[in-house]
């Protein structure tokens, strides 16, 4: 999971009714390491319109985590990870062991033991635990490292999985194939749910897509392009070169977007002239670069469906993109460009139906902005924070009763 590139935390959303949580005393805390955005800023303010005492715990800011991350210096690289694998499992331990009865802990992935940590934890002190499975490890590792299932670390993760799922009060998981893959691997938890982490569709709500008055395609990868995400079936494109009317903006860190880079010098000029490499943005700038494009590029490894769902698509619905999803037909990404008609899915690897994909498109600007506005629509009533976050009170409800 990834959060597009936007640090904001911070939203407005209308005051809604709402069935509030009867132990309104209680706060609820949101805890990731990283914290700001789709990172817990973007639910808590959410979760506070609705009348709840919500709070983000986290040992660093997602801007200062993106500004630690491009720094090149060894000594603050290992800062960056001291704050973020030593000194935040021992914040919400402390938290979490201080806590009151029933007071509830959202607790990501991030890191993969922590909802294990807080279970424990929670044992003495009677706090509520949430397992929020962003990334479901060390599944992420077997498919996009190369792990082994006999590492010693890999089973250390397998067992901390195990723990978050039998022994929190509620899984939350992304998607419903990213839970069937759970169950079958670690078990059933005793209460689960599915809730989407959703987006701050605010800041596109008075931009409906519109047809372009300039020819052309324009496609976006915005966000980190990790091991999970399928950098080589965009390189094969680049390498046949783009088709005519196609322009595409890689605004992206991470090291699929290092060998797309690599892949792009040794292109045609023509190809070149026509991809533009950017790193990730700040707020100003993503905001500009999302309206700015027709097709958002969402991308996975054949095996990363089972383990994640990209966050940065529900931030691209919501700004009127369509999806073109690189993705395995039974993923919950596919599921979601199916189910609103948002964009298509080409299989990993298939350079060629992807490059034909886009030569049809660029030819084609009603059929595309006929996906932007299902899309725009979809990102705006289901997946929005506003949609979200009455989903979350619902559980926490359920929770308090």
């Amino acid at each position: 999971m990834d959060d597009g590139g936007k640090d904001s935390g911070t939203i407005t959303t209308p005051t809604r009714a709402a069935a509030l949580s009867p132990k309104r005393g209680l706060p609820i805390w949101f805890c990731s390491n990283v914290g700001g955005g789709v990172f817990g800023g973007f639910h808590t303010a959410a979760w506070r319109e609705l009348g709840l005492d919500a709070r983000l715990l986290s040992t660093i800011a997602l801007g200062d985590y993106w500004r630690a991350k491009s720094k090149s210096g060894l000594a603050s690289k290992l800062k960056l990870r001291w704050r973020m694998y030593f000194e935040y499992p021992l914040t919400l331990r402390r938290a979490v062991l201080r806590a009151r009865p029933g007071e509830v802990f959202v607790v990501t992935t991030n890191p993969f033991f922590s909802a294990a940590l807080a279970s424990f934890a929670a044992r003495r002190s009677g706090a509520k635990i949430v397992n929020l499975v962003y990334d479901l490890y060390p599944d992420a590792l077997y498919f996009g490292g190369g792990w082994s299932r006999s590492n010693l670390a890999a089973r250390f993760a397998a067992w901390t999985t195990r723990r978050a799922i039998h022994q929190c009060a509620v899984t939350v998981y992304l998607g419903e194939r990213l839970q069937r893959h759970a169950e079958k691997a670690y078990g059933v938890a005793p209460e689960t749910v599915v809730i989407s982490v959703g987006t701050d569709a605010s800041v596109f709500r008075k931009s409906e897509p519109q047809l372009r008055t300039a020819p052309g395609l324009r496609c976006l990868y915005s966000g980190h392009m990790g091991l999970l995400h399928d950098w080589r079936t965009l390189a094969g494109v680049f390498e046949r070169g783009l088709p005519p009317g196609v322009a595409v903006e890689i605004a992206a860190d991470g090291p699929g977007a290092v060998q797309l880079k690599t892949v792009v010098q040794g292109c045609d000029a023509k190809t070149r002239d026509r991809i533009q490499l950017a790193g990730t943005r700040g707020d100003a700038d993503w905001r500009a670069a999302m309206l700015g494009a027709d097709v958002a590029l969402v991308t996975m490894t054949p095996s990363a469906g089972k383990v994640v769902m990209p966050s940065k698509t529900y931030s691209a619905m919501a700004a009127g993109q369509a999806v073109l999803a690189v993705c395995a037909a039974g993923s919950d990404l596919a599921n979601l460009v199916s189910t609103h008609d948002c964009g298509w899915v080409v299989a990993p690897g298939d350079g060629d139906a992807l490059h034909q994909l886009l030569t049809n498109l660029a030819s084609a600007p009603d059929k595309v902005l006929a996906k932007r506005r299902n899309a725009f629509a979809a990102a705006h009533a289901h997946y929005s924070m506003e949609a979200v976050s009455q989903q979350w009170v619902d559980l926490f409800n359920q929770l308090h009763e």
